[in-house]
């Protein structure tokens, strides 16, 4: 099994993540999208929109991150992620769907623009950092309201719904924006919970450190290509 994909992306991070909640192992076929591997004809023989993660699993070759999270979920044993009971499996693609509408379009620009903007090259845009800032703050309203009731997004089960959320999390707090988090008593308590699993914390290691904010892309791919 293989996984095509970056360890920066925060959909191949999802993907990693599932992977190792189902204890299972995948070899991580790196592309630079530093370099824009992601556009290159191989890469768009497996993904036609030039995106990662792809998952190859014994000649079957899946895109997109929802697709994978659920296959994997219901192939390989290890973590359920998907519950049982229907008003829980609608809640599990509620909030993953909050997230896709609501949320990740102004902290993906955030993210972008406070984080990966030195690798990017070009001046961050204050205005998208703004905007960004006052976009998250309604879906961030309501997960924490929701996470009043229960211990995790979809229930009192850890899901595929806490997974898609994680990775923007985590870089929201790498880039010192966590105050959001911070402020609201019930998100923050859920991130202590599921950002210390053990899982996360192996698959967060692979993420930009401080100390990487100087490499370029010949660098970054020395380290990954191993």
């Amino acid at each position: 099994m293989k996984v095509y994909g970056h360890p920066w992306s925060v959909n191949t991070r999802k993907t990693l993540m599932t992977l190792a909640e189902k204890r299972h192992d995948a070899e991580l076929v790196l592309v630079m999208i530093p370099k824009g591997e992601q556009k290159h004809p191989s890469h768009l023989a497996l993904h036609p929109f030039g995106k990662v993660p792809v998952l190859e699993d014994d000649g079957f070759v899946l895109f997109e991150t929802r697709a994978i999270n659920r296959y994997l979920d219901a192939k390989l044993g290890g973590n359920t992620l998907t519950p049982v009971a229907l008003r829980e499996v609608a809640r599990q693609d509620q909030w993953i769907n909050v997230a896709d509408s609501y949320f990740i379009p102004f902290a993906h620009p955030l993210i972008v623009e406070r984080l990966f903007r030195r690798y990017l090259g070009g001046e961050p845009n204050a205005q998208a950092i703004s905007a960004g800032r006052e976009g998250i703050e309604p879906a961030l309203d309501a997960i924490d309201a929701a996470l009043a009731v229960t211990s995790y997004l979809a229930g009192e089960s850890f899901t595929l719904a806490d997974v898609h959320w994680m990775p923007y999390l985590e870089y929201m707090s790498q880039i010192g924006e966590d105050e959001p988090i911070r402020r609201r008593r019930h998100l923050a308590a859920w991130w202590e919970r599921v950002s210390n699993r053990p899982t996360w914390l192996e698959v967060a290691r692979s993420g930009p450190q401080p100390y990487e904010k100087d490499m370029t892309a010949d660098v970054i791919e020395k380290l990954y290509r191993k």
